[in-house]
């Protein structure tokens, strides 16, 4: 029996449990999650769950999410790809199962997303820019409340034996947190007036009303949606009301984490006001987890109001392995140029300024009399890119500008261009209502 890609259905778990086995035996258990043994994990409102099948055996999987965007102004449906998994990994007859699973996936919502994915060297994002998916990180900020505890917990930082001891050393005797201090990484936030709700009906439509024209993209996010990523009923999620808008906190308490160990982590996963309010909703945000004792704050934010509202409430940026991509035709909605399939490495769907009336080399050559022509760039335009000088930066992507041109393959007219920090992207748009 040929493999086939069907929803998942209650008779199927025991075949999905011997694929997670196999997995976990083949040593893929280390960086890859587990498919969930069950069809209706009930993780996220609205998860649609697919199978693919050969002769009984489960070979792969993935879930999808849909859900409403405001897109260049338009509402419009698409779908989060999460967790797609395959056999591939241990076994090479099935290399090229992921590769169907995407177009499957698309098959079936062509306006995708994927996020997170834990860095541009991972497979997942390598085959979506190959395919000319669009892709951006999302910036991760961070704020250290109690230094001494941040020192010794922080294990990206405890990486040898010199650096655990000197890190300890900073800690005992204080110069760590004058350090930290110097850097303004430990400056508390001046809140202003805020609360603590205990759900979003019915006060949040307005703020979804008079948030959602400000952002070039952005998930709905009115009070019946909020109220089913983040229930009242569970105690983990701190409503913080303030300035017009609103944050959703989590303040956990790690044990043995793989980059925070067991410090208390505080996280601003989502959030919502228009543009001017964000700086003042973020200074709320991180007061009230100071005031409940976190160790650290971190939050990934996209859009740029939220991320300067987060430094200014006295966070850094550090390196964000928190990617978000978009399929060709959910950035074509978005308003953004999908990149073109690179033929090989040293290819990127990267731009870059083209100069003042300036112009563009040409792509690379179909026949020899083409060689070395150039053609006129777009007004305020842009060329393609110098080659990448590391495997991180392929296949990324600047937006079109307004009334220009996608620079791949045949010329087509692009949207007003938006740009990615125009997006209101964050955790709440991935796993965040899940985990940190």
């Amino acid at each position: 029996m040929a493999l086939e890609i069907v929803p998942y259905s209650g008779e199927a778990v025991g075949a999905v449990r011997e694929f997670n086995q196999r997995l976990l035996a083949g040593g893929a258990g280390a960086e890859h999650e587990q498919f969930p043994e069950t069809p209706h994990p009930g993780w996220l409102p609205g998860l649609e769950l697919f199978l693919a099948i050969e002769e009984g055996q489960v070979r792969g999987g993935y879930m999808l999410r849909r859900q409403q965007f405001r897109a260049g102004g338009v509402t419009c449906t698409a779908a989060h790809y999460r967790l797609p998994l395959s056999e591939g990994v241990i076994d090479r007859r099935y290399a090229m199962l992921g590769l169907r699973l995407v177009r499957d996936a698309l098959a079936r919502e062509s306006r995708l997303y994927a996020i997170g994915m834990a860095g541009w060297e991972k497979p997942l994002p390598q085959m979506l820019r190959r395919l000319g998916w669009t892709m951006e990180a999302v910036p991760f900020h961070f704020k250290v409340v109690h230094a001494g505890r941040f020192l010794r917990q922080i294990r990206h930082l405890r990486s040898s034996p010199l650096r655990r001891a000197a890190l300890d050393a900073a800690a005992f005797t204080g110069a760590g947190w004058l350090a930290l201090k110097a850097l303004g990484m430990t400056r508390r936030a001046a809140a202003g007036a805020y609360e603590l709700a205990s759900g979003f009906a019915p006060w949040a439509d307005e703020v979804w009303e008079r948030s959602r024209p400000a952002y070039a993209l952005v998930a709905e996010r009115d009070a019946a949606t909020l109220d089913q990523l983040y229930p009242p009923s569970d105690a983990r999620f701190l409503r913080v009301r303030a300035a017009g808008g609103w944050a959703v906190l989590l303040d956990t308490q790690m044990e043995n984490h793989k980059q925070f160990g067991d410090m208390r982590v505080g996280t601003i996963v989502d959030c919502l006001a228009p543009p001017e309010s964000a700086a003042a909703i973020m200074r709320a945000a991180a007061s009230v987890l100071e005031e409940r004792g976190v160790d650290l704050i971190v939050s990934n934010q996209m859009h740029a109001a939220w991320r300067r509202g987060l430094v200014d409430s006295g966070f850094r940026v550090g390196p964000s392995n928190y990617l978000l991509s978009l399929s060709p035709a959910f950035s074509e909605a978005a308003g953004v140029c999908p990149a073109d399939p690179p033929t090989s490495s040293a290819e990127t769907g990267r731009l870059k300024p083209a100069p003042p009336g300036g112009v563009c080399p040409a792509g690379p050559p179909t026949s020899r009399a083409e060689t070395g022509r150039l053609k006129p760039a777009p007004p305020g335009g842009v060329c393609p890119a110098d080659p990448p000088t590391s495997s991180a930066e392929t296949g990324r992507l600047k937006p079109a500008p307004p009334g220009g041109v996608c620079p791949a393959g045949r010329l087509k007219p692009a949207p007003p261009g938006a740009r990615f920090d125009q997006f209101h992207v964050n955790r709440g748009d991935g796993d965040g209502p899940v985990h940190l």
